[in-house]
């Protein structure tokens, strides 16, 4: 065996316990077209420019053109006044989000110099980005709590949210946990009355909303049609099914997008302009986006979209007639959160996996139920996957696992939330000392759920600090 074998075969062998990111068995995270031929072209395109450097546009302008063509295709979708809207490409939906942020706190600081201690108000229901992008960037956040039963923000709420120090709010069309949007043509209005910054995170849901307006579907105002809107990000490596990582950040204007970039002359070196996070980037991901949009273009966005669309009336109906299940919300995209009175959904969760499906757990907390999220593509195999829920629904009420609930109650009881009692209960759900996960994660999820979240947050960095450690044991005979 030659060596680029050898690499070969030790790059397949420790994909074995993944899952399959093609044919439909993982619900969330991946983004499957279908179409085979278009993801090999946007290979080749990806081979092309994998070695251009996106940190100069002067030595590699055919990224710039690359680039200006895509921004210029995704504003339509968007805006009446598409030659206005200005953008950036971007490598996914936390760097557009946190560009954004930026963008309105450098704004706020140009034009509200008297804020010193500027705020965002968010929905709980927005993506943890936000959350990010605030800790980064030195900004405190307001969270208001979202309806229990449509889970939107209540744009009441969000009114009485606003300071003298509110720099933005947030609007998500459609947010990920319950795939919901929030009235984004109300808090339009709040964003005009008060002067502030609107984001509209339409990362996972802007995309394939605009192709169902497209196709005559009912869609609420949500884009830069609405005057309230400032910015607005959109992901392409989700329903527009191009490779990762591709995202957009729009903006109404060029005037706005400024405050976005920065700028360094005032070094030894050469002079820095970054219109992104990243300064050095290859121009694969750009050229791959290009390419999948190209090729797949607005009839066959139209088809997928369609496809989704009939796909997701047909899964509803089959949790209609599920007496365990039922659909939270009223979802007007794509995505749905699963919600249960009579099951653990946690276990339920680790059964599909035993199976082979992966569905995304969403453990919730004191005040919003734990659910299952699903994200829905053209090629989810919806027949099978209910077969294969309502038997692992049999298994979970025949089979209940142990629940840590009174033992979690016993132990803060007695010795309160200490680093012992967490170390305790991290233990008892599987965790082994070095920070491994269990192969079921039932017990986990139950503790972020029962559990505060600045505890949650405390066990996760430790579990990811010490599952991150340094190993060279897969590339024995590689080397």
């Amino acid at each position: 065996m030659n060596k680029r074998e050898s690499i070969l075969q030790a790059l397949s062998e420790i994909q074995q316990e993944d899952l399959n990111p093609k044919g439909g068995n993982v619900w969330a995270y991946v983004y499957d077209s279908g179409l085979r031929e278009a993801e090999r072209v946007a290979k080749e395109a990806h081979n092309m420019f994998m070695n251009h450097n996106g940190l100069d546009f002067t030595v590699f302008p055919s990224l710039l053109e690359l680039e200006n063509n895509i921004v210029a295709e995704i504003a339509e979708l968007f805006s009446n006044d598409a030659m206005s809207v200005a953008g950036t490409f971007t490598s996914g939906g936390t760097e557009s989000i946190i560009l954004a942020v930026k963008a309105a706190r450098d704004y706020a600081s140009e034009h509200k110099p008297t804020i010193t201690a500027p705020e965002i108000i968010l929905p709980t229901t927005a993506h943890a980005a936000f959350h990010k992008a605030a800790h980064y960037l030195g900004i405190n956040t307001v969270i208001v709590p979202v309806d229990n039963t449509t889970f939107k923000v209540d744009s009441y709420e969000v009114e009485k949210s606003i300071t003298p120090n509110t720099i933005m709010l947030i609007g998500s069309s459609v947010n990920y946990s319950h795939g919901v949007s929030d009235p984004i043509s109300e808090l339009s209005l709040l964003a005009e009355k008060y002067e502030v910054w609107l984001h509209v995170d339409a990362c996972i849901g802007g995309f394939l909303l605009a192709y169902y307006k497209k196709l005559g579907l009912p869609v609420i105002d949500f884009d830069f049609n609405l005057p309230g809107v400032s910015s607005l990000s959109v992901d392409l490596h989700k329903y527009a099914f191009t490779p990762k990582g591709a995202s957009v950040i729009l903006y109404r204007d060029k005037q706005l997008r400024k405050y976005q970039y920065y700028t360094c002359t005032n070094w030894s070196g050469y002079p820095v302009i970054n219109t992104t996070i990243q300064s050095t980037k290859s121009g694969g991901p750009l050229a791959a986006c290009w390419a999948t949009l190209k090729y797949i273009g607005d009839d066959g966005y139209k088809k997928l979209a369609e496809t989704i669309w009939q796909a997701k009336q047909e899964i509803t109906k089959h949790f209609m007639r599920l007496d365990d299940l039922y659909i939270l919300g009223d979802p007007e995209g794509s995505l749905l959160a699963i919600g249960s009175d009579t099951l653990d959904i946690f276990q339920l969760a680790d059964e599909m996996k035993k199976s082979g499906w992966y569905v995304q757990v969403q453990p919730g907390d004191i005040n919003t139920q734990p659910s299952i999220h699903l994200t829905i593509t053209p090629v989810n195999r919806i027949d099978e996957f209910f077969q294969e829920l309502e038997e692992a629904i049999t298994h979970v009420k025949l089979y209940p696992r142990n629940s840590l609930k009174n033992e979690v109650a016993l132990l803060v009881k007695d010795h309160g939330i200490t680093s012992e009692t967490i170390s305790t209960l991290l233990h008892a759900a599987g965790v082994k000392a070095d920070g491994s996960l269990p192969s079921e994660m039932a017990s986990i999820n139950e503790l972020l759920h029962l559990l505060p979240h600045e505890i949650t947050s405390e066990a996760f960095l430790y579990i990811t600090n010490e599952l991150f450690t340094p190993n060279k044991s897969f590339t024995k005979g590689v080397e």
